[in-house]
Parts: structure tokens; sequence; C-alpha cells
């Protein structure tokens, strides 16, 4: 474990697109300035410290551990995502990953947030990090650490999605089928969902599938498949790479005679939400209102808690 996912860790753990998605880092989501609402505060009751008794070991042998699920908030601080409508999506990402975080924690689950603030995931106390390419993988690449950190079950990313086609609308959400649980990836992705639309017709919201789609070659670039960052596979990266993306080694952390860097992937299967599209005015006008934005949050719970009910291996 890093020192950077060792910190990461002891700060999140008890707290609680697709034109504009990064993707393998070769797309940067381009955004415009907006005011940012502050995240929902979410009560918690107070309770007083009891001493419980030691557990017998036939107890303790049989305590099952309490599932984990990182929750990932798109974007963050100068990399706004998509803005459009009166939605700027980083903000928009946030304030529904509490919402989530709060659904599961409900029903018993752990959550383990990237971010909480619209500050970048490496930098959870405000320490400025570098800006443009250099920011951006360093900060996705702590989104990584940060689940792998609190070994969760399952890494879900919530965006929304963006496009010219102001028409364009609907929910999809990615999985990568290019890892070694392919397949627990695909049955996330499809319960999440799934979920979505069950949760938006039963409050009475327009429900406007698109599909579950693999991202494995989601972009080719110089005649590579890449994915979306956050659900690829380990990759490794040459120094004349990272000159060639607009990067710094140096800033990535490479020693001046180091010839390349890796990077790690999540441990556990992820899927990523795209939560409508800011570009429809529709689409925008439901991120808006209240209870679509809670029918949203519960649908991704549920396809969580489905996934993690049926993933027993």
């Amino acid at each position: 474990m890093t020192p950077l996912a060792r910190n990461i860790r002891t700060a999140f753990r008890g707290s609680a697109t697709a034109a504009f998605a990064l993707l393998g880092l070769t797309l940067l989501a381009a955004g415009c300035g907006a005011t940012s609402s502050p995240a929902p505060r979410i009560a918690s009751a107070a309770t007083p410290e009891v001493a419980a008794p030691a557990p017998t070991p036939a107890a303790a042998s049989t305590t099952a551990r309490p599932k984990v699920v990182a929750i990932d908030p798109g974007h963050a601080a100068d990399e706004s995502g998509a803005a459009a409508n009166g939605i700027v999506e980083k903000d928009s990402n946030l304030e529904m990953a509490w919402r989530v975080a709060r659904l599961l924690r409900a029903q018993g689950i752990e959550v383990v947030m990237t971010r909480t603030t619209d500050a970048r995931a490496g930098a959870p106390d405000g320490t400025p990090q570098p800006l443009g390419y250099n920011g951006t993988r360093l900060d996705l690449q702590a989104r990584i650490e940060i689940a792998n950190a609190a070994h969760a079950d399952a890494f879900v990313s919530l965006h929304s999605n963006g496009l010219g086609d102001t028409s364009v609308r609907g929910y999809e959400v990615y999985y990568n089928s290019a890892r070694p649980f392919a397949e627990r990836n695909r049955v996330l992705a499809s319960a999440i969902f799934a979920g979505i639309g069950r949760e938006l017709r039963a409050g009475g919201y327009a429900d406007i599938p698109r599909a579950a789609i693999d991202d494995s070659c989601l972009k080719m670039f110089q005649g590579r498949c890449f994915p979306l960052f956050v659900l690829g596979s380990p990759r490794v990266m040459t120094r004349d790479e990272v000159y060639r993306r607009g990067g710094t080694p140096e800033a990535l952390g490479m020693a001046p005679d180091q010839p390349s860097i890796s990077s790690p992937a999540t441990e556990m299967p992820g899927a990523l939400a795209e939560l409508l599209f800011v570009s429809s005015p529709a689409d925008a006008a439901m991120l808006q209102d209240e209870g679509a934005r809670e029918a949203l949050a519960r649908g991704v719970t549920a396809g969580i808690v489905e996934f993690l009910g049926a993933d027993r291996g």
C-alpha cells in the first residue's frame, strides 16, 4: 500500500461521461464555471460508548465481514466534467454520491468515498496538485488506491453525460470485460442499470434507458484500445508516452532515470454510471428535481445491494 493510499484510507474510511468522460486519459472533460452547491450534511445519531462483552471464539469465527463499497464522485476542482442547463457535473456527482452513501449505510454496508469535497482525490486536505494531464492522472490513480486500501467489494463511479446534440437523453452504465472478474463487472453494471430503471418508473419519471456498455475498447488511440481509466486493467506508461500526452514524468513521481511508470487497477469489480445528460434540457430538469435525484440514488443503491447479495464468491 502506498503512503498516499494509507493516508487517504485513514481520511475517508468512515465518511460518507460520454463525450466528456476520461477515456484512458486521452480525453479531458471540458467544463465551465458555475456556483457549486455544498454537499448535504448527513446526520448521524450519537450513541453512548458502552463496553461490549468480548466475543466467544465461536462467535468471532462466524462473524461476517461487513460489505464495503467505494463510491467515486467523478471529476473535481478544475476538472468540472460536463456543464450545461444549470448543472455542473462535478457538483451533481458529489451530491449524488452522498445520497447513495446514505442509502447504503442504512442497509449496514460500509462506504468509502473517493472524495467528499470539491478537491481532487489525491489532495483531500487541499494540498495543491498539478493541473492538466498530470493532475488528472494523479487524481484518477488516487481514486483506485482509495478503493484498494479499503478492500472494497465493489467500486462504483458516478457521473452524468454531455453531448453537443441536446436531444440525446437517458442513462447508461459502463463495465470492463477485459478484467479477471469480467463477468462480475457485467453483473454489477447490469444490476445498477436495471435498478435505475425500476426506481425512475416507480417514481413516475421518464425512463429512457440506453445500455449497459462494455468499455474495454471504448476509444482507439494510436492503434490501442483504451477503457475508462478507473475501470481499466493495470497499465505501464513509458516516459516518452507521458511526454506525448502532455504530462511531466517528474510530476507523476518518476525518477530522472526511470523509463516507465506502473499503475495498478482496482482489485474489485467496478462500474461507472452515467446518470442522464446535462446537455439535455429535459434530463437537466430531472437532475434538478429532488424526487428524481432520490430515485436515481435508490436505483444505483438497489443495483449495488443486489450485486453484493449475489456475489458470494
